[in-house]
């Protein structure tokens, strides 16, 4: 049940009794008591001692939002939440589960002061019943104690991004009947609606629906329907049948409007409901797409029928000054300015994200590679249980979002996690037929030949070699491994707004800048000019993501202008400024829109009395003007890409002006005098 349009609560619990429903859901985002360390007691409930809280908070929240861009590292460790819930008598026959979205890294569950759960993963959502530990008629005190500490047995075990504790994500609290959808099977809602086979004239489709009860089925009915986006009933079907607590129903759909990425981003919704002896007892909703798709290894990916070349960014859940606990209105901004720059793919790494950025996803169209926390480092067989864990999680969760096209299993591990990935593939399979496995490398190995896909993460003229190297690489690698059905999962460079260079000349050592203060803001477009350029003509691969789109906080970084930063971002930290790559993607990704942007704007005092000046722009050509003089007139090139060399400039003031059929541009750079 899509839960960002739930709110408060008497109304809604008297329109679903009214409406013969049980299931009510109510957010439990507001006043929680937070303590820094574990959720500690004396004595025994009921008299019980609670310890003063250290601050009040609203979720979603980390307890790291102060401290982790700090030089002297973040905390990394306890901290506990402790909600007080009015349990009203009439509540009693009910069942009673807290879900949760999303709480870092290790959450311990308590319900006055007495373990009911324990959910080791940051990343995904998981849900815990509380019917039978409940005080009816009194208060109940909900804790929960989050542990971000690095433990081998739960993965992330390492990564450049900051691993933060707290209950970051949304919890809602859900009343259902005796018997209902399920809320336990993995923290999905419940339902999985598998496809089949699906093309332009038919689909054939089978919905999976997950049930529990305290008592039995009798009189229980399962009734599964497909409902346009206008609401109309598409197709309708029953079945009395519930084994093992699932029901299984098989549905045909004629002639299905396809969801089609960006050109067509059409959804169904499931209505899912259950009755017993003829009345209504529960009801879960949810939107979903009808699709196909394929990836070859010659001509790259496929959708309904179609080539896409998919042309995307990685995404971090990290902004400054909030950190990691995102609102709806975060991820709207972020897909806002993703949206903008012509994106049609996303990699939302390196770990599950917030569930309502597939929903966006799935309305905007954006196809999604989403992949569990398996990063970087292996703790052998310590690891594997957890692994196993988040990667059926992460799939049964996130089963029926369209936008998801594949699964990731790992990146940048080095080896010896051969038999573990072999079976995390095996399982998204067992899982998940309709879909691809994908994983991201940097070394060679075997391991890069297990997943149905594959990605490199190179940074060719950053961390190694020369930008030109890229196609030489790829190249080489395709014709030695030609079914391997390759993209390229990460490359780009750092880009500090402070720094800049009148003309950049690649470095004979890349590497030396690349880990160092000196990341001047025309390497990182220089870069990202010759990636584009080997990338469009490059049909094998089936697609490429930027690292990043966003500036992201790494406590292990020490470079650039700012410390604890990864500057790879097309966009700042805070989302308030776009580097001159951003608008290099725009130029040649978005053609609805009209762009007209001259680099460097911000280089405003220079040293130098030459420089090159670059245009990116939709326009057909444009006209450069230095102190209102003529400088010249060119056409843009096939990547939107206009560039004057060795311009000269006069000491002192120089009004730059760039002017096009579709909007100009302009600057003042000050030259040493």
């Amino acid at each position: 049940m899509k839960k960002s349009n739930l709110f408060v609560f008497a109304i809604t619990a008297a329109l679903m009794s009214s409406m013969g429903q049980a299931r009510e859901i109510r957010s439990l985002n507001q006043e929680w008591q937070y303590k820094k360390g574990p959720a500690q007691v004396w004595g025994v409930y009921p008299d019980i001692y609670i310890p003063r809280a250290d601050t009040i908070v609203n979720l979603p929240n980390t307890f790291n939002q102060a401290d982790f861009m700090d030089d002297a590292g973040y905390f990394r460790g306890e901290g506990s939440y402790t909600k007080v819930l009015d349990v009203p008598e009439d509540w009693r026959g009910k069942r009673i589960f807290v879900k949760f979205e999303g709480v870092a890294s290790v959450a311990d569950i308590q319900l006055n002061y007495s373990m009911v759960a324990q959910h080791k993963g940051a990343y995904n959502a998981f849900a815990v019943e509380l019917t039978d530990r409940l005080d009816y008629g009194k208060k109940n005190y909900l804790s929960v104690t989050c542990d971000n500490s690095h433990r081998a047995d739960v993965a992330t075990l390492s990564g450049d991004f900051n691993v933060l504790g707290g209950i970051y994500r949304d919890v809602w609290l859900e009343i259902t009947d005796d018997v209902c959808i399920s809320p336990l099977y993995y923290g999905s809602e419940g339902v999985l609606l598998h496809q089949l086979r699906v093309s332009e004239q038919h689909a054939d489709l089978q919905a999976e629906v997950h049930l529990s009860t305290l008592s039995d089925y009798k009189g229980c009915t399962v009734n599964i329907a497909l409902l346009d986006a206008e609401g109309r009933t598409i197709v309708s079907k029953s079945s009395s049948q519930i084994f093992n607590d699932r029901a299984t129903i098989n549905l045909a759909v004629e002639n299905p409007h396809l969801w089609d990425g960006m050109n067509d981003p059409y959804l169904y919704t499931i209505v899912t409901t259950l009755t017993r002896d003829g009345k209504e007892i529960d009801r879960v909703e949810e939107k979903t797409g009808l699709r196909y798709f394929w990836v070859d290894a010659d001509q790259g990916l496929f959708l309904n029928g179609k080539h896409l070349k998919l042309r995307g960014v990685s995404r971090h859940q990290d902004w400054e000054g909030v950190a990691s606990a995102l609102t709806k209105q975060h991820h709207d901004t972020d897909l806002d300015i993703i949206q903008e720059m012509g994106v049609n793919a996303l990699r939302l790494a390196h770990y599950p994200q917030a569930h309502y950025m597939f929903e966006e996803a799935d309305r905007r169209g954006m196809l999604v590679w989403e992949e569990i926390p398996f990063i970087s480092n292996y703790a052998k067989e310590v690891l594997d249980d957890n692994l196993r864990l988040q990667l059926r999680e992460m799939i049964i969760q996130n089963y029926n979002h369209p936008s998801i096209f594949c699964w990731g299993i790992f990146n940048e591990v080095a080896g010896g996690h051969e038999p573990i990935a072999a079976e995390l593939n095996d399982i998204a399979h067992q899982l998940d037929p309709s879909r691809l496995t994908t994983a991201a490398t940097c070394f060679e190995g075997p391991f890069n030949f297990i997943t149905d896909l594959m990605g490199w993460n190179k940074y060719f003229g950053w961390y190694e070699g020369h930008i030109a190297d890229f196609g030489t690489f790829f190249d080489a690698w395709h014709a030695k491994y030609p079914d391997v059905k390759l993209c390229i999962s990460e490359y780009g460079a750092g880009a500090a707004f402070s720094q800049h260079v009148s003309q950049f000349v690649e470095e004979a050592d890349v590497s030396a800048s690349a880990r160092g203060r000196w990341h001047p803001l025309e390497k990182q477009t220089a870069s990202h000019r010759q990636h584009l350029q080997m990338i469009t003509e490059r049909d094998y691969l089936w697609g490429s993501f930027v690292w990043n789109m966003f500036d992201f906080a790494s406590a292990m970084r020490r470079e650039g202008d700012t410390n604890n930063l990864n500057d790879k971002g097309l966009v700042s930290h805070d989302r308030q400024r776009r580097k001159d790559s951003f608008y290099l993607y725009k130029a040649n990704w978005n053609k609805q829109e009209r762009t007209v942007h001259l680099c460097s704007k911000d280089y405003t005092q220079r040293k130098d009395e030459v420089t090159d000046v670059i245009v990116f722009t939709t326009a057909p050509s444009a006209k450069l003007y230095v102190n209102g003089k003529l400088i010249g007139q060119k056409k843009t090139d096939a990547y939107a890409t206009i560039e004057w060399k060795d311009v000269k400039l006069q000491k002192g003031e120089n009004q730059i002006e760039v002017r096009t059929p579709q909007g100009n541009d302009s600057a003042i750079w000050n030259v040493e005098q």
